[in-house]
Order: C-alpha cells, then sequence, then structure tokens
C-alpha cells in the first residue's frame, strides 16, 4: 500500500511540475514586464498587488481552509458544501471589493494607480471564487487536475503579454490580460468540478454560513496579519519614497515569490494529510511532518546559497542595468526563506490542528511589529529595509510556531536536518565560487550536480527519498543496481 509520505512526495512532484512549467515561460513574462514598462510603471504595477493584497484575507475569510480540511475528512459532502460556500462567497468577494474602493478613494491615488488597483481587485475577486474549487480539488488530492490548471493559467498570461505588452506597453495591459485568464480559469475550475465530483448544489444556509464565519473568521484575522508584514512595507515604501523604489524592490521581490511556489505546492499536498491524521491518525502526524520539514531544508539551504552567490547573473537574464540595485533584495531575501518555507508547513500543520487562534495572535503581532518598524525605518534607508524585515520576520515565525508544536507534543525536526544540507550547500558555494566566471547555464546545474553528490555522502537523504532515488535508477538501463 502506498504510503503517506510517498503520497506527499508524488503529489508535491505533480503539482510542482506544473508551477515549474509556468516558471520557466513566467521568467520571460517578467523580463517583458520589466523591460517594456519600466521601472516607475513596474513599480506601480506591483505596488497595486501589494495594496489590494492588504486586504485579500476578506475576499477569503478562512473559507477556503475550512472546506480542505471538512472534505479531507468527509469527501461525501463535496456537492453540498461546495454550493453553501460558493454562495456564500459571491457576497464576501463583492464586500471586499467595494471596501478596496473606498480605501483607494481616500487614499487619493492618481489615475493610472487607481486603475490598476481597481483591475488588481477585479482579478482578485474572481480568484476568490476559484479557490473553493480549488479547495474542493485539494481535499480529495487530485493534485494532477490542479497542476495541469496551473499549466494552462500560466501560459495563458504569459504568451498573452509577450504577444500584446510590446503593442501596448501601459500598466493595464497585463493587469486586464490578469483579469481575464481569472475569468477563464473560474470557468475551467467550475467545469472540472462539476465532472469530478457533480454540480454543487447552490444554497444559501445561514446556520452553515454562520459556523463557517465563526470558524474561519479567526483564520482571516491571521491571515490578515500575514498580508501585513508581506504587504505593508512595499506600501510604506511607496507612499514615502516613490514609484521608482518600489519596482527596485519588485524586482528582486518577484524572483523570492517565484520561490515561495515550492512550499506554497507543498503545502496544499500536506494540508488536507495533515487534516485527515488530526482526525483519526494522530500516531502519524510526527513522521509526516519530519518528512516534509527536512525535504524542504534540504531544497531551502541550497536555493538560497546558491542565489545569494549568482544573484547578479540572475539579473542580468531578466532585467536590465537600471534594476541593478535590487540585487541586494533577493540575495537578503532569499536567505530568509530558509526558515520562510518551513513556515508554511508548521502553519498548516497548525491549522489543521486547530490552532487558528494562536496563528491569529502570532500574525497580528507579527504584522504590528513589522508596520512599525517599517514606518521608523522605510522612510530613513529606502527599499533596502525590506528584505532586512522580512528576514526577522521569517525567523520569529519560525521559532514560535516550532515551539507551538513541541507544546502540542511534536518534536520534527532534528538538528541533522539542517546541518547535512548546509554542509552539503557549503561545498556547492565553493564550487561556484571558484567557476563564478562561467555562464550560469554552466554554474546551476553544475552546482546542483555537486550538491546532491554532496547530500549522498553526507546520508542527507530520508528512506522515502532513497527509495524513490533507487526507483528511479531501477529504469535506467546498465545502472549498476545492489
Amino acid at each position: 500500500m502506498e504510503t503517506q509520505t510517498r503520497k506527499i512526495t508524488i503529489d508535491t512532484a505533480a503539482l510542482f511540475t506544473g508551477r515549474t512549467v509556468g516558471l520557466l515561460i513566467g521568467v520571460v513574462r517578467l523580463n517583458y514586464l520589466a523591460t517594456y514598462l519600466g521601472v516607475a510603471n513596474f513599480g506601480v504595477m506591483n505596488f497595486a498587488v501589494y495594496f489590494t493584497s492588504l486586504f485579500q484575507p476578506l475576499f477569503e475569510l478562512g473559507l477556503s481552509q475550512i472546506v480542505t480540511r471538512d472534505l479531507a475528512r468527509d469527501p461525501s459532502r463535496t456537492t453540498s458544501v461546495l454550493g453553501n460556500v460558493l454562495v456564500l462567497k459571491v457576497l464576501v468577494v463583492g464586500a471586499a471589493a467595494i471596501v478596496i474602493a473606498l480605501a483607494m478613494v481616500f487614499s487619493g491615488f492618481d489615475r493610472t494607480t487607481s486603475v490598476a488597483i481597481m483591475l488588481t481587485t477585479g482579478a482578485l475577486a474572481i480568484n476568490g471564487l476559484s479557490s473553493v474549487f480549488l479547495a474542493a480539488l485539494q481535499a480529495h488530492r487530485k493534485m494532477v487536475f490542479v497542476s495541469v490548471v496551473n499549466i494552462i493559467n500560466d501560459l495563458t498570461l504569459s504568451f498573452a503579454i509577450i504577444i500584446l505588452l510590446p503593442a501596448a506597453p501601459v500598466v493595464s495591459t497585463p493587469l486586464i490580460l490578469s483579469m481575464a485568464v481569472a475569468v477563464l480559469n473560474l470557468g475551467v475550475l467550475a467545469l472540472l468540478s462539476a465532472r469530478l465530483f457533480g454540480q454543487p448544489v447552490l444554497r444559501a444556509e445561514l446556520a452553515a454560513w454562520k459556523s463557517f464565519l465563526r470558524e474561519g473568521m479567526q483564520i482571516a484575522v491571521a491571515s490578515l496579519g500575514v498580508s501585513i508584514y508581506v504587504f505593508i512595507g512595499p506600501s510604506i515604501l511607496r507612499y514615502t519614497r516613490g514609484d521608482v523604489e518600489v519596482g527596485l524592490f519588485s524586482a528582486g521581490y518577484k524572483f523570492i515569490s517565484i520561490f515561495t511556489l515550492l512550499p506554497a505546492t507543498v503545502n496544499q499536498v500536506v494540508f488536507p494529510i495533515y487534516s485527515a491524521f488530526f482526525g483519526d491518525a494522530h500516531h502519524k502526524l510526527e513522521k509526516a511532518l519530519s518528512d516534509t520539514l527536512r525535504v524542504l531544508a534540504l531544497l531551502a539551504i541550497p536555493l538560497a546559497a546558491g542565489t545569494a552567490i549568482l544573484a547578479s547573473k540572475i539579473f542580468l537574464l531578466v532585467y536590465t542595468r537600471q534594476y541593478d540595485p535590487g540585487i541586494v533584495v533577493l540575495q537578503l531575501m532569499v536567505m530568509g526563506n530558509i526558515f520562510g518555507f518551513m513556515d508554511w508547513v508548521l502553519a498548516a500543520f497548525l491549522l489543521a490542528g486547530r490552532r487558528q487562534l494562536f496563528l491569529m495572535k502570532l500574525s497580528v503581532a507579527t504584522g504590528l511589529g513589522v508596520f512599525l518598524g517599517g514606518m521608523v525605518l522605510i522612510p530613513r534607508f529606502g527599499f533596502v529595509t525590506l528584505p532586512m524585515l522580512s528576514i526577522a520576520t521569517e525567523l520569529t515565525l519560525f521559532l514560535f510556531q516550532m515551539r507551538e508544536v513541541h507544546r502540542m507534543g511534536y518534536h520534527p525536526l532534528h538538528p541533522s536536518a539542517l546541518l547535512k544540507p548546509m554542509l552539503g550547500a557549503l561545498v556547492m558555494s565553493g564550487v561556484l565560487l571558484i567557476a563564478w566566471s562561467w555562464s550560469i547555464f554552466i554554474l546551476v546545474p553544475m552546482g546542483a550536480l555537486v550538491y546532491f553528490v554532496a547530500i549522498i555522502i553526507l546520508r542527507g537523504f530520508g528512506e522515502q527519498e532513497r527509495k524513490i532515488l533507487q526507483a528511479i535508477l531501477n529504469r535506467i538501463p546498465g545502472v549498476y543496481r545492489p
């Protein structure tokens, strides 16, 4: 029988494959956006995303997480829960859009920024409805379907921008295209859900809504704290330093947002598993969490080291020289990703264990700290403040979330899970520094190979990864099989 760890690995691979395909074409898309919009308009476009993302929890109110958790425990309720939550979601996203519109009016933005915010809000509202269908697919472990949908979205948006942006190089072009792709995505997910689970039974059950909102409100407040500590810094930067510095920060941050596709993908996979285990298999929880954290450490540590060393070469692939000041953003923020990757999974574990009140308090306190620190430091030091705040945030979240996991009686992270990847990354870094003058297209695969060999020598792979690697080797003709 297939083990849960193996299932986690396979589901993650399916999702990450889809994300990787989108990533490759997305890098080209990023090049077009940065080149044709210029630093200032690139900053305007990204500020619209940062500003609306501050209100993103209002579009969710924790409903998607609750749908995933409940359906993972009782899949037979899919059509009734979907229909009920969809009707509620229409009201929720409508109210959230009004809140953003009022905030925009009172902020007194110029016309270009206001239009960008309105278009981004439209896409956010549509994606808020799509998230309900994604939650059902996640609960049913239909990760291949989710992967295919992700590929379709990324390819469609990227090709549309590559084709149309040169003809209309203004901020609204990519945002209109994003909104159109969001509509397409909603339609695809609705049809897919109907085919897999049946038509949702649309109805308004006030008692169920009250239960959803009562439980989801703590998740929503926690998400609000997350939105604050992630997006308040760029918003303060725009108000105090202008669009150009937002553009420079965004140049580095865009790569970080791409890297977080990995923990986000893992999160999608493990959350329904943790939810099911908390229901009837507590004895499996610690191993599932330990395996996930170990794999993320194996990936995050070399990614951080390699990216910090090769950051300037990475920038040259995508941006013009006017974006070079943003290199330091990438170099610093990627170091915070070492803990940030694991923060995603720890939060999923705690949420599955109904620790949403703890997550709410932690995220709100962290968000308040970032806001106060940003108000003091950003006006003085500019965009370089943001990656420092990010590192402090990720480390703080890791320490407090890990302490809460320990208080629950679980001890999932052995020191060797960090030490061995660090030693492997150190060896890889030495090779990259020695050969730094070589092409990045040689350095990246070479660095990955050196790290892979170092981890094998250090015995850094767990039992499950070794079994998968052996299965792959067994399929290669002529390879020695012990």
